[in-house]
């Protein structure tokens, strides 16, 4: 990368951005995603010393890596196509009437973003998986929603993919 591309500044917006997800070697683009969030948690323990009244550290504990899927309902659970796929591979592990999400194994998400001037960037999660589920429908609101929490494994954090540019296989 040179210095320029960190002199400029280029967003995203929702519309630029799509989300995949890797489980079990088998990747789907995810339409129904309408949020994605994570955060990161790191535990830090003071170190004081008798007679000072400043702190003189930090101890470093444990990383959390956790936040939510939220997806759009249509006609059926979100995780279906994986549901199927895996009753079939794997039928002693699962069973077909009783599968819930939080019974995935771990799987990774991947989020590319590509605006409209040419700039691209990614985003991955790893070893998501999911801890709590619910659904949201009223007759107050336009569509049923599928709420997820996780927690993940490790982050790569948002970089451009290249030189941050694509050409639509156009040279420059």
């Amino acid at each position: 990368m040179s210095l320029k591309q960190y002199a400029s500044f280029n967003s995203y917006s929702g519309a630029d951005i799509v989300a995949s997800i890797n489980l079990n070697g088998k990747n789907r683009v995810f339409g129904e995603i309408q949020t994605l969030t994570y955060s990161i948690h790191r535990e830090k323990g003071q170190v004081r010393a008798l007679g000072h009244t400043n702190v003189k550290g930090f101890t470093y504990g444990p990383r959390t890596i956790a936040g939510s899927l939220i997806f759009t309902v249509f006609d059926r659970h979100v995780m279906d196509a994986f549901k199927r796929q895996m009753l079939h591979d794997l039928p002693d592990k699962l069973t077909a009437g009783n599968f819930i999400t939080d019974e995935l194994p771990p799987f990774d998400i991947t989020i590319t973003f590509a605006n409209e001037y040419g700039h691209m960037s990614r985003l991955a999660i790893y070893g998501v998986t999911i801890v709590d589920e619910g659904q949201t429908m009223s007759v107050d609101d336009m569509m049923t929603e599928n709420i997820m929490s996780y927690m993940a494994r490790d982050i790569e954090l948002m970089t451009a993919m290249g030189d941050g540019l694509w050409t639509m296989g156009y040279g420059r």
